[in-house]
C-alpha cells in the first residue's frame, strides 16, 4: 500500500495519504474539497546485504564500497 505525499493548491499544506486498493479521491485535511497535487517523493529501500540511500540524503550515487 502506497504511502503518497500531497500539496494542497489552497492553503500550501503538505501531507501524506496511504491509498488503500482503486481510492482515487484525495482532499486537504484542513481545506476539504480544494484541489491537491501529488508531489514528487523520494525513496529508500534494504536490499540483501545492501542500502540504498536516497537522492538528496548525502549519499553518492555513484560511490562503490571499500572492501
Amino acid at each position: 500500500m502506497p504511502i503518497y505525499e500531497y500539496l494542497c493548491l489552497n492553503c500550501g499544506q503538505v501531507f501524506e495519504r496511504l491509498l488503500i486498493g482503486k481510492e482515487m479521491e484525495v482532499g486537504c485535511p484542513s481545506c476539504p474539497g480544494a484541489p491537491v497535487e501529488k508531489q514528487f517523493s523520494t525513496f529508500s529501500f534494504r536490499g540483501e546485504g545492501s542500502f540504498v540511500p536516497s537522492i538528496g540524503r548525502g549519499g553518492s550515487c555513484c560511490a562503490t564500497p571499500s572492501s
